[in-house]
């Protein structure tokens, strides 16, 4: 299936070369996800309105505390439905091209957000957890803001 080999090959380390998986990732739910980050940070996720049905959309909402901005940034949490390699691939795709994103030397994946001139890095967590977060940068870089945000998402399990 197209999407399985696009899910995999967008996957950093997700894949063997012999074309079987790699170690196995565990999947998880949105509220597993709300859970660890209202352990870790004080503050649950909420899911966005107008969700999709292939994923739950997590963030802090539409009106975030500026503390929470300056701690974690802007981001979203996309729980993907587990073996929805589609959707998966959907994510970690360029909107405009529909490309898969290319991986850079720390396993991020970026893609230039045409409306604002920034950089969005994505990464992605087991089977089914991705990270979408808006760097504000015009060039791909990240700061503690993101280094916070992938603490706690490394800790799912």
């Amino acid at each position: 299936m197209l999407g399985a080999a696009l899910a995999c090959a967008l996957a950093a380390g997700g894949c063997g070369a012999n074309g079987q998986d790699g170690p196995e990732r565990q999947a998880f739910t949105g509220s597993q996800v709300a859970r660890e980050f209202q352990q870790v940070t004080g503050r649950a996720l909420t899911e966005a309105a107008g969700q999709d049905p292939a994923w739950d959309q997590l963030g802090y909402g539409l009106d975030p505390e500026p503390a929470l901005l300056r701690r974690y940034g802007i981001f979203n949490v996309y729980v993907v439905e587990a073996g929805n390699d589609e959707a998966l691939a959907s994510l970690l795709s360029d909107k405009a091209t529909r490309e898969p994103l290319e991986p850079d030397a720390n396993g991020l994946l970026w893609e230039l957000d045409s409306q604002s001139g920034t950089w969005i890095a994505y990464k992605r967590y087991g089977e089914n957890v991705v990270l979408a977060w808006f760097s504000e940068a015009k060039t791909r870089r990240t700061d503690g803001r993101f280094a916070r945000l992938d603490r706690i998402l490394s800790g799912l399990g």
